[in-house]
């Protein structure tokens, strides 16, 4: 009898349960997990948008580089121009000249565009690039449907007498948007995306 008595006292000291204090420790232990998962997601949601901003400034700078290595030096008139979504037409100057270049070379050897100085008129644009919205079934636009806001990049180049006969185009563009993908994008650094290319006179 005392035997059984002795093993129904040690069963029930196994089933006692947790204290209050191993359960505030667990969920210590939960909430620095969840605001550690929450700080990941934020960072994976801001690289995102940045990583489509760089894609974007990457196809807006190709763009314009095609257009100005499209006219040579000896090209008349050195001037093309590129018209956005808000219907504003940029001029594009294509003789030697543009935007100030830094003083130090940037990791692969090379000087870049100094976003830190004034622009140069002809140029510099300030290019806005407006999402697609959605359509009604009638083709026309669906004002109702939620669209990105539109972006706005600063384009600046620069043309360089190398030899007479040929020169060094260096384009750049950076997003200067406030608000993207519902964040503000000055919490992040971003350095603007350049091209360089040479041109035959």
């Amino acid at each position: 009898m005392k035997k059984l008595a002795l093993v129904k006292k040690q069963r029930s000291r196994g089933n006692q349960g947790f204290s209050l204090i191993e359960l505030l420790i667990a969920m210590i232990v939960l909430v620095v997990g969840l605001l550690g998962g929450m700080v990941i997601i934020i960072t994976a949601i801001a690289s995102n948008a940045r990583g489509r901003f760089d894609t974007t400034a990457v196809a807006l700078t190709q763009s314009t580089m095609d257009r100005i290595l499209v006219l040579s030096l000896s090209a008349s008139p050195q001037q093309t121009q590129m018209t956005d979504c808000n219907g504003t037409v940029h001029a594009i100057n294509t003789g030697i000249g543009g935007s100030p270049v830094t003083d130090l070379a940037v990791m692969n050897g090379g000087q870049s565009i100094d976003f830190g100085q004034n622009a140069v008129n002809g140029y510099q644009m300030l290019y806005t690039l407006c999402a697609a919205g959605a359509q009604n079934q009638d083709g026309s636009p669906n004002l109702a449907a939620t669209t990105p806001p539109p972006q706005t990049y600063d384009v600046r180049w620069v043309i360089k007498d190398i030899d007479g006969k040929t020169q060094l185009v260096m384009v750049a563009a950076k997003n200067i948007t406030e608000n993207g993908n519902g964040l503000s994008q000055s919490r992040f650094f971003s350095i603007p995306i350049t091209l360089r290319a040479i041109r035959g006179n």
